[in-house]
């Protein structure tokens, strides 16, 4: 009798071991990730959600085995530092940035949560990565390297305007990646007998007064380059290139959305998508240094079919079967 007690005993306390281990380790499989976005923008709204997609795909769960937490500056370069603190403070397994502000506000945030970003640019020219293509410390993420692609994109909108033959480039004198956005697109308008039009400015008002001192001339567009100063004033832009009957050609989507007439730039929902395998990696217990850098996988066209017709462009049906996306 005291043997089969014994026994019992000994296999209650097995089973209750057991639950215990089981409870555990469902408690540790938990993982929380960190979003960080310095605002909640098109681009950043698509990679959050090509992210989240792309690990449900992947099996996690989100209250099961997989929460998120969303810090949004709302457009207030201010409010980033303290935003990633807090994530960082939260012990959180993953942070997960868009842009070149919130990476580094989660970079000076930790050195030991990873740090998985989405980047439109060149991380390695920010000093984000280090040349040989290995992540720094806990950095990495899929980037776009979208001025790389300076020859691709000027040479769709000749496709789109074929009489094109000037251009003219607006941009913050006093940036210093202008330079070296520049070089790229002379380099490619040379191979496209494009004469280019620099238009360097200083404040927001320069950029009024030139914008709207372009003459409207046949054959001549406005080609974006990456900047802040002109970002910030796409719709005065807009509205001054339609009234000049001038095509505009950005660099993502958001602007032909915007009233760009077209648009080339990287798919912020496959480069979510590429992070969230990243990040599953991570979660996986990767090493750090395993994980590569990746580049962006896809890029699109976007047509903006309105401001087409109100500056009197014909989109050829060519070019419109060629378009990811046309606005109409």
């Amino acid at each position: 009798m005291v043997n089969t007690v014994t026994v019992f005993t000994g296999n209650l306390l097995a089973i209750l071991f057991m639950f215990a281990c089981v409870a555990s380790q469902a408690q540790a499989q938990m993982h929380r990730i960190g979003v960080l976005v310095p605002e909640m923008g098109r681009a950043q709204s698509q990679a959050q959600k090509g992210l989240i997609e792309e690990l449900q795909r992947l099996g996690y769960q989100p209250r099961k085995n997989i929460s998120f937490e969303i810090r949004n500056a709302k457009g207030n370069r201010n409010a980033l530092q303290p935003a990633a603190n807090e994530l960082a403070a939260s012990k959180i397994n993953v942070i997960f940035t868009t842009g070149t502000r919130a990476t580094l506000a989660a970079s000076v945030a930790t050195r030991d949560i990873p740090i998985v970003f989405v980047h439109p640019g060149d991380p390695f020219a920010l000093g984000l990565l280090k040349g040989s293509g290995e992540p720094r410390g806990n950095v990495m993420g899929v980037a776009a390297f979208a001025a790389q692609t300076t020859d691709t994109r000027l040479a769709l909108l000749k496709e789109i305007f074929p009489a094109l033959q000037k251009l003219h480039i607006y941009f913050d004198s006093n940036s210093s990646y202008a330079p070296e956005n520049l070089a790229l697109v002379e380099s490619a308008a040379k191979k496209l007998a494009l004469h280019v039009v620099n238009h360097g400015v200083k404040s927001v008002d320069e950029l009024k007064a030139g914008i709207s001192a372009t003459p409207s001339e046949q054959g001549a567009a406005i080609f974006h380059i990456p900047d802040d100063l002109v970002e910030g004033e796409v719709d005065f832009i807009f509205e001054t290139a339609r009234q000049k009957k001038l095509p505009t050609m950005f660099n993502e989507e958001a602007w032909a959305i915007a009233g760009a007439m077209a648009a080339h730039g990287p798919n912020y929902f496959q480069m979510g998508r590429q992070a969230g395998r990243l990040a599953d990696g991570i979660l996986k217990g990767q090493t750090r240094g395993s994980v590569p850098v990746q580049r962006a996988a896809k890029f699109d066209l976007t047509l903006n079919y309105r401001t087409a017709n109100i500056i009197g462009l014909r989109l050829s049906q060519e070019i419109l079967k060629k378009a990811d996306k046309v606005i109409r």
